[in-house]
């Protein structure tokens, strides 16, 4: 006979004891009972923050964020994560358990459950970008839980992006602020190409400052997305929104032009320019290509010097 769910919101319970009562095998993130009608789920924000930010409670405590499974590559909407998505149409409960220590005496970890939640019914997840067990950039599910009954909430199980919202959010930051999400740039450029790139922002942010500009960075939040993005720098004295490589190639180039035009879809500013900034002038093929689609060409001449030049004559 199946086991009446008996644990109340609070009370800790390990693994190999929840197993022996309510079923579900011993190791995973998501674990669904055969014995039981239930879906468990473990989280530790605490630990997991530096591959999956998004886990925890968002800023409004009332949505639970969880990072689903699959370790390698994209994540596929299969085993675990589709139990988690389909638990309403199957019966089952999902019940969230974070980690708390460990049993006293023993080094076995010990699990705090938290309450017994549901998918959102609107918005059941959202997909993200993370790194996998071989630091590759992918995609994954974050689940967006919403607690059944009162459930328990720490400040250490906070998520450390918020959830998603609903309309796109923009606004100006000071330079300091930090620049573009780890996961944007992670594998896609050499770490050194993204020192120079920070070092040429920092040089040309001088440079404006010198000349009395008004140096800002705008903070957009996309619709439906978790993390923030932060541009590159943005001179409101001018109107022109930025985007700085460490690198003059092809690929580099290509990459500025699509976050630019990324960026400015979201960005209620009627008159806004666009700019590449580069530490030498690029080929004439790439100035051709920049000019084509209205983006003018910022380079360093000489340490904090730089030459622009207009779309209209780049050639």
């Amino acid at each position: 006979m199946a086991q009446d769910w008996d644990i109340a919101v609070g009370d800790h319970l390990t693994r190999d004891e929840r197993m022996r009562r309510f079923g579900g095998a011993r190791y995973g993130g998501i674990e669904p009972s055969a014995k039981t009608p239930n879906v468990f789920i473990y989280s530790d924000p605490e630990r997991s923050a530096d591959i999956y930010p998004y886990d925890g409670w968002a800023e409004d405590d009332k949505t639970f964020l969880y990072t689903g499974e699959g370790r390698l590559g994209d994540q596929r909407m299969q085993e675990g994560n589709r139990a988690v998505l389909e638990h309403r149409e199957r019966g089952r409960a999902l019940r969230v358990f974070v980690a708390d220590g460990t049993v006293p005496d023993s080094a076995e970890k010990n699990h705090l459950y938290i309450g017994q939640f549901e998918v959102d019914p609107d918005e059941p997840y959202v997909q993200e970008p993370a790194p996998d067990d071989n630091d590759e950039l992918r995609t994954v599910y974050v689940f967006r839980l919403r607690p059944v009954d009162e459930p328990l909430r720490r400040p250490q199980d906070t998520s450390g992006t918020g959830d998603a919202p609903t309309e796109p959010e923009a606004q100006l930051v000071d330079p300091e602020q930090q620049r573009n999400t780890e996961y944007e740039v992670a594998g896609s450029e050499p770490q050194t190409a993204r020192r120079r790139e920070a070092e040429l922002v920092t040089r040309y942010e001088n440079y404006l400052t010198g000349l009395g500009h008004d140096v800002q960075r705008w903070r957009i939040r996309p619709p439906g997305e978790l993390l923030t993005l932060v541009t590159d720098t943005y001179d409101g004295t001018e109107h022109t929104l930025y985007e700085a490589k460490g690198t003059t190639t092809r690929d580099a180039i290509r990459r500025a032009i699509g976050q630019l035009l990324d960026y400015r879809r979201h960005i209620a500013v009627d008159d806004l320019r666009l700019a590449v900034l580069l530490p030498d002038r690029p080929s004439n093929d790439l100035l051709d290509l920049l000019s084509s689609l209205d983006i003018a060409c910022v380079y360093e001449s000489s340490e904090g010097a730089f030459d622009r030049l207009e779309p209209s004559r780049v050639i």
